[in-house]
């Protein structure tokens, strides 16, 4: 173990621990077993959110939802579809017309192109031909359809924010592109850093956010994505899930 991990990031799990060895070692190892299991849920809700915004967008626009022109990309969502075509196989990409073709490209997209899409939009083209783009028609014309327990679901976070007297967040909560677009952002955070083997033991850094989202909201905010997706996976994942044990057996915690 010594060998293989780095002293700047064994250095970490020693300030948490507060320079007991021992316990800087277990705190390693629990950090491993969270992120398994973080990953193990966040596994199923990336498919799962890919699938529902497919599935919506083709509802509305086709199959091939991403070439209509109504569906108006932005260049950061272009150029991560366009990354993810670029990881077909050729002869897939020889036939885009085929008929396995959405399925394939579907299932390269990354958790962050789905996030993206619900983001305000950005600009496309170069000067003097660059635009705005504005995401929320997408919402609107598709989006929102694969989230059929978001306005439940923001009900009962306005409800909760109220109940903990945290002046002013039950304002921001209501189903909407933005504040699905947030809880989305927490769980690619959280997929990101497992994903690159970072720590959660100090919590999960949000991007522009100048804060960081403990592993406790880290799990809620998982949970709160599932049942906006769908009510059913939401019971499944709170039912299966290993992250709660875990986050209660957290070495050198009070018992």
């Amino acid at each position: 173990m010594r060998r293989g991990v780095p002293a700047p990031r064994f250095a970490s799990f020693e300030r948490w621990a507060e320079h007991d060895s021992a316990l800087a070692w277990d705190l390693y190892v629990w950090n491993r077993d969270l992120s398994a299991a973080f990953f193990a849920d966040v596994a199923v809700l990336e498919i799962a959110l890919r699938t529902g915004m497919h599935d919506a967008a083709s509802a509305a626009w086709g199959n091939r939802w991403w070439a209509d022109p109504d569906v108006r990309l932005d260049d950061r969502s272009s150029a991560q579809l366009a990354a993810a075509w670029s990881q077909l196989p050729p002869a897939v990409r020889r036939s885009p017309s085929g008929d396995d073709v959405p399925d394939r490209l579907v299932a390269q997209c990354t958790f962050g192109f789905w996030t993206n899409l619900l983001d305000t939009g950005g600009h496309t083209g170069v000067p003097p031909r660059r635009t705005r783009v504005d995401y929320e028609a997408l919402w609107h014309g598709a989006f929102r359809q694969a989230f059929p327990g978001g306005r439940l679901q923001a009900r009962a976070e306005r409800e909760r924010a109220s109940g903990r007297d945290l002046a002013g967040a039950e304002d921001e909560i209501a189903f909407t592109r933005a504040w699905v677009h947030g809880v989305c952002r927490e769980v690619n955070a959280l997929r990101n850093r497992v994903a690159h083997h970072e720590p959660l033991v100090g919590g999960v850094p949000l991007p522009g956010r100048g804060r960081r989202m403990s592993p406790q909201d880290a799990h809620r905010s998982c949970l709160l994505l599932a049942a906006m997706l769908d009510r059913d996976l939401a019971e499944w994942l709170a039912s299966a899930s290993r992250v709660p044990p875990l986050l209660a057996a957290r070495p050198g915690a009070p018992s």
